[in-house]
């Protein structure tokens, strides 16, 4: 009987020792602490835009706060209108960082400050840094530049995140971020 309880014993304290080592392990690797998103098809028929608190990490009405969207603005081309699937920020600093992988990036970069983005609405489409694109020869939507790392500031909780776009399909945008 004695035997039985000390191997159980041992057997424990190295099913225990293997986790906490498992979980050390685990911390040190940037893929696991950065949050996937993936948002509802913004282009469905009555759908709502999709708004996204990175606080909270969790998507929130429209009348919340909340600090990124996804929407559906109408672009004019002559004498008609289109919508197109825009990235729209809300009340933050964001800039664009191409020459750094997400994975890389520890930090927010000590040019943060004069490299954001004074008009915030050249993320949308049509804009300098848009990040959904629209091929009107192919006539398919795609995220701009999938490398391309953004770092977006939050003023009211002092925060930074980064974030990468990575793919867009119908209607369907999905990103990943994490805290800096």
């Amino acid at each position: 009987m004695k035997q039985v309880t000390l191997m159980t014993t041992i057997l424990g304290l190295i099913l225990i020792g293997c986790e906490d080592k498992k979980s050390a392990d685990n911390d040190n690797d940037p893929d696991l602490s950065s949050t996937e998103v993936i948002t509802h098809d913004i282009d469905a028929e009555g759908a709502a835009g999709f708004y996204y608190d990175l606080v909270a990490g969790a998507e929130v009405d429209s009348s919340g706060l909340w600090h990124m969207s996804f929407q559906m603005l109408p672009i004019s081309a002559g004498p008609t209108t289109y919508m197109m699937p825009s990235l729209v920020l809300g009340t933050v600093y964001a800039a664009e960082y191409t020459g750094t992988l997400f994975d890389d990036m520890e930090s927010s970069p000590e040019t943060f400050m004069t490299d954001y983005f004074q008009d915030p609405t050249v993320v949308q489409y049509g804009g300098t840094n848009e990040v959904l694109h629209y091929d009107a020869t192919t006539h398919v939507v795609s995220v701009s530049s999938p490398d391309r790392v953004f770092v977006v500031y939050e003023p009211s909780g002092h925060t930074t995140y980064k974030i990468q776009f990575i793919e867009y399909v119908s209607g369907v945008i999905s990103y990943k971020y994490t805290s800096l």
